[in-house]
């Protein structure tokens, strides 16, 4: 059964392809090279399931969408107090490679780059006389940290790592700004080199979509369960994330798109909803801002397709299936004759009603599409009942309406009971909806009679159309 979810994702990229404005980082000779038609994306829900497309297996260097993981790294060792006395959390309002620094001296966020080369001086001996071991020992611990936050062991790009350290002037002048006001208990060159190593580290959209799930999770990451970091610190990540993520353009970026991200030089944009899922996006082409032009294009669809803004107020839980069970012991319908009843008692258990509960939005749709797929062979029906569901959003509506047209592709049956009327008034008011309309869809959302055949007001009506779907498979037999 083809994804729903991959349908969506697949559409939103092909809505993005065309637009080739801006350029690669090609003040850094390695990130110069890549190849400016690279373009993947993923998303990883709240237990790990990860759904990819386009170039989703190329890897590319992390750069910037490294500094809330060094960031999580020193609020873990040295505490909040400690880190907020040394790095402030205001937004600095300039490109990310200002020498930006507040009236106490510090730099005024971890996001941009003087923030991110204090940080990875707190991850270094605080003394002036740092040898090579110990810049090793720290870049070791650094892998380590951020393998956890991927889920997979990642490894540095020695040419892209050679490359920023041979043409990095402007850093080089903000750790020795850095250094010339105090602040550094470290040497400069040896937090400089740390920094330029976080950056070469080779990631995929995989790997940022798993990162931002860790993230959104409170630090436990969902393809392995090992907790990385605490909530606390999970909380500090995203707060620092939505105001200063996007350096200049954070303010629109907050208001068109409203999820906690990062991006980087390197083409990637990690975003997180939390408590639902991560986000992972590629494409190297750079806007003014030195973000991915594609990838914040593919977010601000993502973010209104999908109904995924962080201030988009609902009620949803995750326990969107209240219960699941077969009719197997349950009366045929009365107006069937009796060789039809006799063959219906043999065959009830095909028959599966799925309850659902709360408000229905993306990631609760979501599950339920999953739930189907994996059930796909303990049924030949399927019922969904709606009756506790209050409100259903445009996407999740498009999508539980399309569960039909993917069970009719593998020879099987859809119904959905909906007593209030909730998707037919959905339906009706959506009809026009700019958002997510429902004939404007991708072609794996479609295929549902705007009359909508298969949604009943009762569970008796629905069970008829069950039988009545199954006599028709035994009769054409």
């Amino acid at each position: 059964m083809r994804s729903l979810v991959d349908g969506y994702l697949s559409h939103i990229m092909d809505e993005c392809h065309s637009d080739r404005s801006g350029h690669v980082a090609d003040y850094i000779p390695e990130l110069a090279a890549v190849d400016p038609e690279g373009y993947g994306l993923s998303l990883c829900v709240h237990d790990g399931h990860t759904y990819s497309q386009g170039d989703s297996a190329t890897s590319f260097t992390i750069q910037s969408v490294s500094k809330p993981l060094t960031y999580a790294m020193i609020l873990k060792k040295h505490g909040t107090a400690a880190v907020d006395a040394k790095i402030g959390v205001e937004p600095s309002g300039e490109a990310f490679n200002e020498i930006s620094v507040d009236d106490r001296r510090r730099p005024k966020n971890p996001m941009i780059n003087a923030g991110a080369i204090f940080a990875a001086s707190m991850l270094l001996p605080p003394t002036r006389d740092v040898d090579d071991a110990a810049v090793d020992a720290a870049f070791r611990e650094v892998l380590e940290f951020y393998s956890g936050c991927a889920g997979r062991h990642l490894v540095m790009d020695e040419e892209v790592y050679a490359s920023e350290a041979a043409t990095g002037s402007r850093n080089r002048a903000i750790a020795y700004m850095l250094d010339s006001f105090g602040a550094l208990e470290t040497s400069p060159d040896a937090a400089l080199d740390l920094y330029y190593r976080q950056c070469s580290i080779r990631v995929t959209t995989d790997d940022l979509a798993g990162i931002g799930a860790t993230i959104g999770n409170g630090g436990m990451n969902p393809r392995t369960g090992r907790t990385v970091f605490s909530n606390e610190t999970a909380q500090r990540l995203l707060s620092v994330m939505t105001t200063c993520g996007m350096y200049d353009g954070a303010g629109d970026w907050v208001t068109s798109v409203g999820l906690p991200a990062k991006s980087g030089v390197g083409g990637g944009i990690l975003a997180v909803l939390p408590g639902q899922l991560g986000i992972g996006v590629y494409s190297p082409r750079l806007d003014a801002h030195g973000n991915s032009v594609r990838g914040v294009d593919v977010c601000r669809h993502l973010s209104t397709d999908l109904g995924l803004h962080m201030f988009n107020v609902t009620r949803e839980s995750r326990v969107t299936i209240r219960s699941v069970y077969d009719l197997a012991d349950t009366p045929v319908s009365a107006e069937w004759g009796e060789q039809e009843r006799s063959y219906l008692r043999t065959c009830r258990d095909r028959i599966r009603v799925y309850e659902l509960q709360g408000d229905l939005t993306f990631a609760g749709a979501e599950s339920v599409q999953r739930r189907l797929e994996a059930d796909l062979d303990d049924y030949t029906v399927v019922i969904v009942e709606i009756s506790r569901i209050g409100v259903i959003d445009a996407v999740a509506r498009t999508m539980v309406l399309s569960i039909k047209r993917l069970l009719d592709d593998s020879g099987r049956r859809a119904a959905l009971v909906d007593p209030d009327g909730v998707v037919r008034s959905s339906v009706d008011r959506h009809r026009n909806d700019a958002a997510v309309p429902d004939l404007d869809a991708p072609p794996e959302l479609q295929g549902f009679d705007p009359a909508l055949p298969h949604v009943h007001s009762t569970m008796d009506d629905a069970v008829i159309d069950a039988e009545t779907f199954l006599l028709k498979h035994y009769y054409d037999q």
